[in-house]
C-alpha cells in the first residue's frame, strides 16, 4: 500500500510540476531564415554577436538556410520550408503575379545606388568609350530577366540600341565575368560589389556605366514573408526584427567596423583583406536605416521592369509592402 501510495503521490507531484512549469518551459519557435552571398547578406554574420539577439533562444530560434538564387527561395517559401526569404523585385513580382503566392515585403536588406552601384565594365584599353559604341558588341549579365539585365537593356534603349539586335546579351554567373571580360569573350562584364572589388584591385578595367546610370537607385534585395505567416507570428517576428535592427545599428556604427569586417571574414573563412570594401560608402551596399525601404526606388524599378516586359504589372508599394513589424521593433528600441 505504501509503495503504491508513494508512486501515486510522486506521479501527482511530477504532473503538477510539469503543469506549473509548462509556460516557462515552452520551446522557442523555430524561424527558418534565408541568406545567400555574404555580403550583402549578413544576417548569419550578425548572429555571431549573440548578445545583441536578446530574444533568440527565448521566443524564437533562427535556423539559417543558405540558398543560391531567388528562384530557389520562392520554391522553398511556397513549400513552407523558409519563413523569412530574401528576394529581388523581379522574383517578388514573379511570386506574386505568376505563382500567385500570398507574399508581402516587410524589410530592406540592401539598396543599389546610394552607396555602391553595380558596374558594367570594359577593359581599360577597349575602344568602347560610350554606350553608343556597344553596337555589334557583347554584354554579359548574370541572368536574363533580373534587375541588372533590366539595367543593361534600359540604357541600351536610351541610347538608340536594340538589345538582341544591335547588341548581344549573354548570361554568365558573376564569378565568371572578370575572366570572360579579360579573355575577350565578352566586351562588357557586370560586377556586383564583391566581384568589382576583386577585379578593380587587379586593374586593367574601367566602368562604362552603372546600374544607377541606367535605372536610378533601386531596392535591390528585401525580406519577404507569406501574409498568413505574418499575421500568425507578429509577436515572434517583432522580437526577431528588434534584435536584427539592434545588430544592424551596431554593424553600421563606424567605431565597430573593424570588428564587423573581421566577423565577416571569420564567417567566410577568408582573409580580412577580402572584405575591406564591405559596410563602406562607395564600395559597400547601402542598408536602409532600421531596415526601412526606399519606396520610390522600389516603384521606379518596378516600372522599368514592367516597361521591358520582365514583370506583368508595376508594383504598388502601398499594396505590397508592410513595414508594421519593423516599425514596431524600432519603436521598442527608442524606449
Amino acid at each position: 500500500m505504501r509503495t503504491g501510495f508513494r508512486r501515486t503521490m510522486t506521479a501527482l507531484a511530477v504532473s503538477a510540476g510539469l503543469v506549473a512549469a509548462g509556460p516557462a518551459m515552452a520551446a522557442p519557435q523555430k524561424l527558418t531564415v534565408n541568406f545567400s552571398v555574404v555580403p550583402p547578406h549578413l544576417i548569419s554574420v550578425l548572429y555571431m554577436k549573440k548578445d545583441l539577439f536578446r530574444h533568440a533562444g527565448k521566443s524564437y530560434e533562427p535556423d539559417f538556410i543558405k540558398t543560391r538564387g531567388s528562384a530557389l527561395v520562392l520554391t522553398a517559401m511556397a513549400a513552407g520550408e523558409i519563413d523569412l526569404g530574401v528576394l529581388s523585385t523581379v522574383a517578388f513580382s514573379s511570386g506574386l503575379l505568376n505563382a500567385k503566392l500570398p507574399l508581402v515585403a516587410i524589410a530592406d536588406l540592401v539598396q543599389d545606388g546610394p552607396w555602391f552601384t553595380a558596374k558594367f565594365a570594359v577593359k581599360e584599353d577597349s575602344p568602347i568609350r560610350t554606350v553608343k559604341d556597344l553596337k555589334g558588341k557583347t554584354v554579359a549579365v548574370n541572368a536574363f530577366g533580373g534587375a541588372l539585365d533590366a539595367a543593361a537593356r534600359s540604357i541600351l534603349l536610351k541610347n538608340g540600341l536594340t538589345p538582341g539586335k544591335d547588341v548581344t546579351l549573354i548570361e554568365g554567373r558573376f564569378p565568371a565575368h572578370e575572366s570572360m571580360l579579360r579573355s575577350g569573350k565578352v566586351d562588357v562584364g557586370t560586377f556586383i560589389a564583391a566581384f568589382w572589388d576583386r577585379a578593380n584591385k587587379k586593374g586593367g578595367l574601367r566602368t562604362l556605366f552603372t546600374s544607377k546610370d541606367a535605372i536610378g537607385n533601386s531596392q535591390f534585395l528585401f525580406w519577404v514573408v507569406k501574409k498568413d505567416f505574418l499575421e500568425k507570428n507578429r509577436a515572434v517576428l517583432t522580437d526577431f526584427f528588434e534584435d536584427y535592427i539592434r545588430a544592424q545599428r551596431w554593424l553600421l556604427d563606424p567605431k565597430n567596423r573593424t570588428e564587423a569586417v573581421a566577423m565577416i571574414a571569420k564567417h567566410e573563412k577568408k582573409p580580412v583583406a577580402d572584405f575591406e570594401w564591405a559596410i563602406k560608402e562607395e564600395t559597400g551596399y547601402y542598408r536602409g536605416a532600421d531596415l526601412k525601404f526606399d519606396r520610390k526606388a522600389f516603384e521606379d524599378t518596378s516600372k522599368v521592369l514592367h516597361k521591358l516586359g520582365f514583370i506583368k504589372a508595376p508594383l504598388d508599394a502601398a499594396e505590397t509592402i508592410d513595414e508594421s513589424v519593423i516599425d514596431a521593433a524600432a519603436a521598442r528600441l527608442k524606449k
